[in-house]
């Protein structure tokens, strides 16, 4: 909406005084106002404004000698005319505009923008089903939880309280990139909404009241907090923090944080903390935030980080740091080392990990680097959004084993208990080492051989049989370890003239007495589960 000048000064349509503080949008552009009056030797009202976008503007709120108005940038400023801004809509109004019921059998879908492009560009045009029955469902504002008022400039709640009245049941709202002038316009609007658990004000210019601390009874509820792209510091972050009692989720992602501090600041209830993409200044940033008691989701995922070292923690000891994070993401790092894997599996509850886009992962294939993940931290379960099965463990802790064995033994590792005694050193590189020869046994000499490259010695003879004929004799089959557990499958189809049905295979090993294992994951190879030669495979399907 565009203001009316008056003997009163500036108003928008609704009536509303704008003042000093206010924000605006003129074309593309965001500013805030700064000063509203006349300029001498010039007719009526002008708006002296401070653009988001330092460029936008010419000077510093200087105009022939004269200070109007102070902006933190020397050519942020500009003069404008009232009537060429546009100064938003109330909460109410935008939520109406949005949701409102729309007495059209299309329900106000555009039906010349609903197209999609080939890829020669053609435009084929499709057509919305539900249009209406959907625009009748979220007309009623009343019976509303989620709601998105994204993009919709809106100034504020306005002079009163409708939204209790209206909308009383929203629990997640949405007021990203608006014109919001600050917090105390957005307490206004959630103190309307007794239910809100979840707001997102990302990309909004809010100014701080003087005691933040002030508002806490507007956000008696707020459980979940969106701050991302505010261009916040940490202390600015935590400045928000003491008016949010019982918040548990906080989103500070693309701010301008490059140190943190005062853990005890944050709301005693956190449970999820997110950092992405912000100019921390390394690890030793993170450890900052360590004595959260309730902390149990952490992301980072760009930001920097080259290594992950808990200090004054033994290799094989737990780090009273972060005592109940249960998930850690780490994408778009920049650690290159297996020790900072290592170190991750001192933390208590880690059950969860993302660390894609690392240079380390870059460096090997991904079956080697699932394998070496699983098997240096004990208690994963999770590993990039791909969950550890029983086999998977078993079999990445085995062929560790056998891989680090020559290292093992150099180090004064020996099979006998008596005699084992392996270096400080390799312990720190490899401190889950002795668990797992606990748990599986030492490798044998033979194990520890690098396997040959060539074709020949990467064979294994195993038997196959069907469980589904038990007339059938058991095959003896020589197959290469490369081999996908999808290819033999096929295989397998192809030896007992099994149609198109789906068939489920595991195996036995002829060393190791328990349960037989699953080829749970038909993209791995089959070296993935340790087969080896002797071993069984079993295979079932319906008949």
């Amino acid at each position: 909406m565009a203001a009316d000048e008056g003997t009163n000064g500036v108003q928008r349509d609704d009536g509303s005084q704008v003042q000093v503080g206010d924000r605006l949008k003129f074309d593309v552009d965001l500013a805030t106002v700064k000063f509203i009056g006349h300029i001498p030797s010039s007719k009526g009202v002008w708006l002296g404004v401070e653009w988001d976008n330092p460029s936008r503007g010419k000077h510093d709120g200087t105009h022939e000698g004269q200070k109007y108005f102070q902006t933190s940038h020397p050519t942020a400023g500009s003069f404008i005319r009232p009537k060429k801004a546009e100064f938003g809509v109330r909460c109410l109004a935008a939520l109406q505009d949005r949701y409102g019921r729309v007495e059209t059998d299309d329900a106000g879908v555009v039906a010349e923008e609903l197209y999609v492009l080939s890829s020669k560009k053609k435009q084929t045009f499709v057509e919305m089903v539900g249009a209406k029955s959907v625009n009748e469902k979220q007309s009623k504002l009343e019976e509303l939880e989620d709601v998105s008022l994204r993009n919709m400039a809106i100034y504020g709640s306005g002079p009163n309280p409708d939204l209790s009245r209206f909308a009383p049941n929203i629990q997640e709202l949405d007021l990203c990139q608006n014109l919001l002038p600050s917090w105390q316009s957005v307490a206004t609007i959630a103190q309307q909404l007794p239910n809100l658990r979840t707001l997102n004000i990302s990309q909004n210019k809010l100014q701080f009241p003087d005691n933040p601390s002030d508002l806490i009874g507007c956000f008696p509820s707020l459980r979940c907090l969106y701050l991302n792209r505010m261009n916040y510091t940490w202390q600015e972050v935590l400045r928000c923090c003491s008016m949010f009692p019982v918040l548990e989720d906080l989103h500070v992602c693309f701010n301008n944080i490059k140190e943190l501090w005062g853990p005890n600041l944050l709301p005693k209830r956190l449970k999820l903390l997110n950092l992405e993409s912000n100019p921390l200044e390394g690890w030793n940033q993170i450890l900052k935030m360590g004595t959260l008691q309730n902390l149990e989701k952490l992301i980072i995922t760009e930001n920097n980080i080259e290594t992950i070292i808990f200090p004054e923690c033994e290799p094989t000891d737990k780090t009273p740091l972060f005592p109940k994070l249960q998930s850690l993401c780490l994408n778009r790092n920049q650690i290159s080392e297996w020790s900072s894997v290592t170190e991750m599996n001192k933390l208590q509850n880690l059950k969860e990990l993302k660390m894609q886009f690392n240079p380390i992962l870059v460096t090997v294939s991904m079956e080697t680097a699932w394998e070496e993940v699983i098997a240096r931290i004990g208690g994963l379960q999770i590993f990039n959004r791909t969950q550890v099965m029983e086999s998977h463990r078993r079999g990445a802790e085995i062929d560790y084993l056998k891989k680090n064995g020559p290292e093992w033994i150099k180090a004064g590792g020996n099979e006998d208990p008596a005699k084992n005694n392996p270096s400080l050193e390799f312990l720190k590189k490899h401190p889950r080492y002795m668990e797992l020869v606990k748990i599986y046994g030492a490798a044998e000499e033979s194990e520890m051989v690098q396997p040959s490259r060539t074709l020949k010695d990467n064979l294994i003879c195993v038997k196959i049989r069907s469980l589904a004929i038990p007339g059938k004799g058991v095959l003896e089959k020589k197959l290469p370890v490369t081999m996908t557990v999808q290819k033999l499958k096929s295989l397998v189809k192809r030896l007992f003239r099994v149609d198109n049905r789906e068939i489920t295979l595991s195996y036995r090993s002829q060393k190791m007495q328990g349960p037989k294992i699953d080829f749970d994951n038909e993209m791995r190879q089959i070296s993935f589960y340790s087969v080896e030669t002797g071993d069984t495979i079993e295979a079932t399907w319906d008949t």
